[in-house]
């Protein structure tokens, strides 16, 4: 299949755009991102704009389309592929489009699946379990989460009961399960499963439920068959296309279904080398009329991968320093010279195997290197602040 060289050039809308970066590389078109980071690893596959909010990991609006307004003409157009950073508001999608084809889902459909209490109503109706959700405090906050719509990354997650934004919040009864989701690509049709993932939560900070990263895993063939039943209705009467992320919870044989992301979600990276020509490249192509069924062949006999990745935050301010060697398996690289706060992510490590556990098991090691590293980063910066 030919790569979608109907564009003059991709460019990625993210607050994190390295990964859609060097999936979009592999077809060969140009690649441009405009995120919140200019990650080492970013600017070595495109060329990079750093559009990020002062004090905040979001993009700022203003420099963002600044950015847009400068680009040059070009005949055959561009693809904009985004991200994570619109989930606060949706709405402003509708302002890539000047810029060329937007290949995100619609945003009176993101807007929609990002009101919690229609949503919940939505996968109910699909035939998901979702726990109580409201938009009213609890009589009793006991068991009960408080989260903020279009929150993104877990952080916005805590007991109910607590100081929140208000207008902004929404409840949600505490379950018990294993935190997993599923990586699908989508075609307004049916839904095309790629994996499913085990998440990783950690507390960083004042954050109970950060999200720490994700590892493949199966599941069973019952639990696999109605769930790709239930994502290909979802698909078709929400119009779903690209990559999208489902995120729920596993008691025994029960899902309970925690949100829909309509947006590639980073869990996409973990099945990307598996297609030598990108999943961002599947992603643009889901958004042309026709659909995609050449690309069920592609998932025909494929066999799962065992792959992980960890997300390392930092515990205390640091410094990175020059001459950082970092081992080929770290990404999201952060340049030398940068300032990185308590709580804010550093780097991502990761690793695969012959089998889920020794995945794991590499993972683990990969990250306590990593963290040793980090250690002294911080040690120097607390130094220099006090020198």
């Amino acid at each position: 299949m030919a790569v979608p060289t109907e564009f003059a050039e991709i460019v990625i809308v993210a607050i994190s755009g390295r990964a859609l970066a060097q999936s979009a590389a592999k077809t060969g078109v140009p690649v441009r991102v405009l995120d919140a980071f200019a990650d080492v690893d970013t600017r070595a596959a495109a060329e990079t704009a750093c559009v990020g909010a002062d004090g905040a990991i979001a993009l700022d609006a203003a420099r963002l389309i600044g950015v847009l307004e400068q680009l040059p003409a070009t005949s055959r157009g561009r693809a904009i592929v985004t991200g994570s950073g619109f989930e606060r508001q949706p709405q402003s999608l509708r302002r890539l489009t000047r810029f060329g084809r937007l290949c995100a889902n619609e945003a009176d459909v993101v807007a929609a699946l990002k009101q919690p209490e229609l949503a919940a109503e939505l996968l109910r109706a699909i035939g998901w379990e979702v726990p109580p959700t409201q938009r009213t405090p609890p009589a009793d906050p006991h068991g009960w989460l408080q989260k903020e719509i279009g929150g993104a990354g877990g952080v916005h997650i805590r007991r109910a009961g607590q100081p929140s934004r208000r207008g902004r919040t929404y409840y949600q009864r505490e379950l018990l399960g294993q935190s997993m989701s599923v990586t699908f690509l989508a075609d307004a049709e049916r839904a095309y499963i790629l994996g499913f993932n085990l998440q990783h939560v950690r507390a960083v900070g004042m954050a109970p439920w950060c999200y720490a990263g994700a590892s493949t895993c199966s599941v069973p063939p019952p639990l696999a068959a109605k769930m790709q039943e239930r994502l290909d209705r979802l698909v078709r009467v929400a119009g779903l296309r690209g990559l999208n992320g489902l995120d729920f919870l596993l008691d025994d044989d029960t899902v309970s279904v925690l949100e829909i992301n309509p947006r590639p979600t980073a869990t996409f990276e973990l099945y990307d080398q598996d297609f030598p020509e990108g999943l961002v490249h599947w992603h643009i192509r889901s958004f042309a009329p026709a659909p995609l069924a050449d690309f069920a062949g592609r998932l025909r006999g494929r066999r799962p991968p065992h792959r992980a990745y960890a997300i390392v935050y930092a515990a205390r301010r640091l410094r990175v320093p020059d001459g950082v060697a970092f081992p080929d398996w770290c990404r999201d690289l952060p340049s030398a010279g940068s300032l990185i706060g308590p709580g804010a992510p550093v780097l991502s490590v990761y690793s695969s195997g012959e089998s889920a556990a020794l995945a794991q098991q590499q993972l683990r090691r990969r990250e306590q290197q990593v963290r040793s590293l980090v250690a002294r980063w911080m040690v120097e910066s607390r130094d220099a602040c006090t020198a």
